[in-house]
């Protein structure tokens, strides 16, 4: 019992009994900071420097007094939050450029049409509208040979006048949400991890959005390369589950898709508006690709 009551009295918890919040504010620190930057990424550099600056300062005080054997918890404190918010403005440093390329931000700006190469990441999905009618002629005018569609993707090229001839604006990685036609059977084909050509303008979106622009598509875009192998297979089971739902009874087998795997194409219209009616459409949202204009 003696033993007991010697090892309990012993516990390392430095005579906390509560919960130690210390952590709450270098947590703090850090999302604020990335909040702040990455909806103004130019302060980035200059946030960088200071932020580093001061958590050396803040680290060398540290360090002074834990020669002197004095207290550091305020200041540890001080230097986690310094340093979290340091790093938080390095990965925003390092990022932006390569999330907004100059090319992009030019093309954006002046609407041009441009050539783009894209590689599909998530699965496209029927829409009605997407902001930029005049691209496809006026509403209601869509024959049942063609279809509009939305899928977000990965910006990996650009293409226009001296810049096709040469070869240049590649090795580029944007994230972009994409609205396009699509002949009467290329949804099925563009499947996660497929690479298109695409003739399109640019709109970039707000600061901080999951998606750095987006692609308004003139005409179908051109399959240039199918998914590896080890993507390829999960856009054939996806294909193979929809069309096994398809055939299943009632509006069960057109939600079914939407609700397991976010394939919302076998959604009609109608279904489509009855659950937005019933605001039940956010139980087919799992895909993610969801934007707002």
């Amino acid at each position: 019992m003696d033993f007991t009551r010697d090892i309990v009295a012993r516990r390392p918890d430095h005579g906390m009994t509560g919960l130690d919040l210390r952590l709450v504010f270098p947590a703090a620190t850090a999302w604020l900071a990335a909040w702040l930057l990455i909806a103004f990424p130019g302060w980035a550099p200059g946030a960088q420097a200071a932020l580093w600056a001061a958590a050396l300062g803040v680290g060398l005080v540290v360090a002074r007094r834990l020669v002197r054997a004095r207290g550091v918890s305020a200041w540890g404190v001080g230097l986690v939050c310094c340093a979290a918010a340091a790093l938080m403005a390095s990965a925003v440093t390092v990022a932006a450029p390569g999330r907004l390329p100059e090319t992009v931000r030019e093309s954006a700006a002046r609407q041009e049409s441009v050539t783009v190469l894209l590689t599909v990441a998530s699965i496209p999905v029927q829409t009605q509208s997407f902001g930029a009618p005049a691209l496809f002629g006026p509403a209601g005018s869509d024959s049942g040979a063609s279809a509009r569609v939305r899928f977000r993707g990965t910006l990996t090229g650009i293409e226009q006048g001296e810049v096709a001839r040469k070869g240049a604006g590649r090795g580029l990685s944007v994230p972009v949400v994409v609205f396009a036609e699509t002949a009467s059977g290329q949804t099925t084909a563009l499947q996660i991890g497929s690479v298109v050509r695409l003739d399109a303008t640019l709109r970039l979106t707000a600061a901080g959005d999951a998606a750095s622009a987006l692609v308004f598509g003139r005409g179908p875009p051109e399959l240039l390369v199918t998914p590896p192998w080890w993507l390829g297979w999960a856009g054939e089971l996806r294909t193979l589950f929809t069309t096994a739902a398809g055939d299943l009874p009632g509006d069960g087998g057109d939600l079914l898709p939407g609700l397991a795997i976010g394939d919302t194409s076998s959604v009609e219209s109608d279904l489509d508006a009855a659950m937005k009616t019933s605001s039940l459409s956010h139980l087919t949202a799992v895909s993610g690709d969801t934007v707002g204009l």
